[in-house]
């Protein structure tokens, strides 16, 4: 499928002359939803993964893709209620425990939830980049630098190309008062996405 090859654009096309065809189908539904959402056309994808989950309530990877849907549109309240029906359902579901957490964060909201989410999600992926940079950003909200430091270092060890977790582990050099590692860092994110301009401010502020 076009989809599969990183080409939702084209699945898009081959997919939306099926769903007429295959109203009850839910995986025309949902790979058409997942496609839209990888083109961020967050309204399309709602409509048809809701279509998916209409024919499949079961499906966690449809509830997984709704709930990001809903923290990018800010829909918080439909996020949530996403993020704690599969919490509730699967406790093994490290990535359900993980964005929940990185969500809240993000919004600045009950950062102990946060906190207890995220160290369930390293409970059961320990080595996972993401989850780490997770728990480590929620320190660094709480004002926990060393040991936010210390997770994002780690997550920096299994992957040393993501611009937020390089971000990340900058910010927190900054709050440590270690500008040159700071500026080290965000020169490796400017490598990878060299118009950024957040980053460039950032670098511009600390040699003023």
């Amino acid at each position: 499928l076009a989809s599969n090859r990183n080409k939702p654009e084209d699945a898009i096309a081959a997919l939306s002359s099926c769903v007429e065809k295959f109203p009850n189908e839910f995986t025309v539904h949902y790979l058409l939803g997942t496609s839209y959402y990888q083109v961020k056309d967050y309204g399309n994808a709602e409509v048809y993964l809701l279509q998916a989950l209409g024919i499949f309530p079961d499906s966690r990877n449809t509830k997984h893709n709704l709930a990001l849907i809903y923290d990018q549109i800010g829909e918080w309240s439909k996020s949530d209620e996403l993020y704690l029906d599969l919490v509730a359902t699967d406790s093994t579901d490290a990535q359900a425990f993980n964005n929940y957490a990185y969500s809240l964060a993000d919004r600045n909201e009950d950062f102990e939830l946060a906190l207890e989410l995220a160290k369930s999600a390293i409970r059961l992926v320990p080595e996972s980049a993401p989850y780490l940079d997770t728990i480590g950003w929620i320190y660094f909200k709480l004002g926990t630098y060393k040991k936010a430091e210390e997770y994002l270092e780690k997550s920096l060890s299994i992957n040393d190309n993501n611009p937020v977790i390089l971000e990340h582990l900058g910010d927190i050099y900054l709050k440590l008062n270690k500008s040159a590692e700071a500026v080290n860092i965000y020169e490796k994110v400017l490598q990878i996405d060299s118009g950024n301009q957040l980053i460039k401010d950032k670098i511009n502020k600390i040699n003023e």
